[in-house]
């Protein structure tokens, strides 16, 4: 039976990476499953966001008729773009279109900080700068500071998905250590690079919270669905919720 737990919909950014669907089966508990759609970004640039912005309520359409239970927007830049709020746009229009709960990538991260306490930020990501910029202003209109930021500079999604998975690793360690304040902890969004096992790993050797899009999008699912079972091995926010 499928998703007897859960069934969650997710509305992809770009096509979806198979280690991607491989490391949620990895995490999650028992008897939740994920379907996924897709708005097909190819690029970060504001034209390519913004008509993957008019195909939000097509992927919700679709994923309701797979009887999911809920729907998750992933990606930050298609948000980045519109400025602070635009997440709860975004999950009022998907709510419309499905008739079902939803959230967002950018949603799930705030209560994943607050959950964690966190305040100050490092942040971490292959984007090119102006796209840091955007996002930094949606963390502080939620009362976060970003102490510290820093980003590849890659704009085309496939050159993302290029990255060898340790570069999330060693890029996250670089930039956390240049760091002038010390954080509370560390933001990794984009899910085209880097793997959930790199969020151990960085949690151990620096000493602080790591959030990514990943485990944010699990465990706030999961606490939408009522379902608290500690997920050992994959950082601090999913090992007590």
């Amino acid at each position: 039976m499928i998703g007897w737990r859960m069934h969650l919909g997710a509305i992809f950014p770009t096509p979806v990476p198979g280690r991607v669907v491989r490391e949620f089966y990895e995490v999650v508990p028992e008897g939740v499953d994920i379907t996924m759609s897709t708005l097909t970004i190819r690029e970060l640039s504001p034209e390519e966001l913004e008509r993957a912005l008019e195909r939000i309520e097509a992927a919700a359409e679709q994923l309701a008729r797979f009887e999911v239970d809920q729907i998750y927007f992933l990606g930050v830049p298609p948000l980045a773009i519109k400025g602070p709020g635009y997440d709860r746009e975004v999950i009022a229009r998907i709510e419309k279109a499905s008739g079902l709960p939803a959230s967002t990538d950018f949603t799930g991260v705030v209560e994943a900080f607050r959950r964690l306490a966190l305040k100050r930020l490092v942040m971490v990501t292959p984007f090119e700068d102006e796209m840091n910029r955007l996002i930094k202003k949606l963390l502080e209109a939620e009362g976060f500071d970003v102490v510290h930021m820093k980003g590849l500079q890659i704009r085309r999604n496939v050159d993302i998905r290029k990255l060898p998975v340790p570069v999330e690793y060693t890029f996250a360690r670089e930039v956390f250590r240049e760091s002038p304040v010390e954080p509370d902890g560390i933001y990794i969004p984009c899910g085209g690079w880097g793997s959930v096992h790199n969020i151990r790993r960085l949690e151990h050797d620096l000493g602080k919270p790591v959030v990514t899009w990943f485990q944010a999008m699990i465990w706030a699912t999961l606490q939408r669905m009522g379902i608290r079972e500690p997920l050992r091995g994959f950082g601090r926010l999913l090992e007590s919720p």
